[in-house]
């Protein structure tokens, strides 16, 4: 195998390590800090959760090749919303809620993931629409805090706990920085050795290592009973994704969509999984182990379609 494979896939281990170690740490500071259940899912450890693809969003954008963050982006939304939730819940069990209440905040989330898109229509994602997407973040952000009146109670962390997952969590930063640097770096250096396009090197294969941080995540909240922190993470990494990340690297340097039949095709499937996703949500019985199987194949399918274009 050649060197710079081993290295990139090293440089995915260390992503996904310290994406773990950040994730838990910043869930354990945020239980002390009693910010909710709902909120810490949806905002801290989607945030948390998010940083690998940020990073690499930041670092592309500075290498003078964003569309990798763009592709990173929307392949990992994709992975998020079938195959990372749909293996949450055959491991852990389903998910289904009863209040009201919190089905209505379900929703709305999973349109600000088709956003980037629609802006992208003219291929580009500018810095103007960078700005759009960064407010629309600042909105959501607000949302989320207001609304508590739904949370559920959240396990009591320790001062020394807390202090440790501190410094845990300024580690994990650093590594997770450092890791997606160099790779940004090698994923360019694979892309021109194979002739793969660098969107699709960020759809197929950093999509997967950044997501791995929230499979973990979910499937752990899942086999503690806690489905408002693992929903709240689904619906916070993919805002954060779509918001926060790409506005902040199309800041950085427009985005210009380059494989545009690649593109209508992440669309097209992203446009499907929302829309299962309100109406799962939204039903009695949620997301089942059966309706998990469903959710895993549609990836199955996009993963074929895009392997089909190489």
């Amino acid at each position: 195998m050649n060197f710079n494979y081993l290295i990139f896939i090293f440089l995915v281990l260390a992503l996904i390590l310290s994406g773990l170690i950040t994730t838990r740490s910043i869930s354990n500071i945020s239980s002390y800090l009693k910010l909710g259940l709902f909120a810490t899912g949806s905002l801290i450890t989607g945030i948390a959760t998010s940083t690998p693809e940020l990073a690499i969003g930041i670092d592309s954008a500075i290498e003078g090749i964003p569309e990798l963050s763009l592709g990173n982006v929307l392949g990992t939304n994709v992975v998020n919303l079938s195959l990372i939730i749909g293996t949450a819940v055959i491991i852990a069990g389903g998910v289904n809620f009863k209040k009201g209440e919190i089905k209505k905040e379900l929703i709305y989330p999973f349109f600000l993931a088709f956003l980037p898109i629609i802006l992208s229509l003219d291929l580009i994602l500018s810095r103007t629409d960078g700005l759009i997407l960064i407010i629309m973040f600042i909105v959501y952000f607000w949302i989320i805090i207001r609304k508590r009146d739904f949370e559920e109670d959240e396990e009591s962390i320790s001062r020394k706990q807390f202090l440790k997952s501190s410094i845990l969590l300024s580690l994990g930063l650093t590594c997770l920085l450092i890791s997606a640097w160099y790779l940004v770096d090698y994923a360019v250096v694979i892309a021109v050795e194979s002739g793969i396009p660098i969107f699709i090197i960020g759809i197929l294969f950093i999509s997967i290592g950044t997501s791995i941080p929230e499979l973990t995540f979910q499937t752990i909240s899942l086999l503690h009973g806690y489905k408002l922190l693992t929903i709240g993470d689904l619906m916070g990494t993919t805002v954060v994704n779509s918001t926060l990340v790409l506005g902040v690297a199309s800041i950085i340097a427009p985005i210009l969509v380059t494989d545009t039949l690649e593109f209508i095709i992440v669309s097209i499937i992203s446009l499907i999984l929302i829309s299962i996703f309100i109406i799962y949500l939204q039903s009695k019985d949620g997301i089942t182990r059966l309706r998990a199987l469903f959710l895993i194949l549609i990836y199955i399918i996009f993963l074929l379609l895009t392997v089909i274009l190489l």
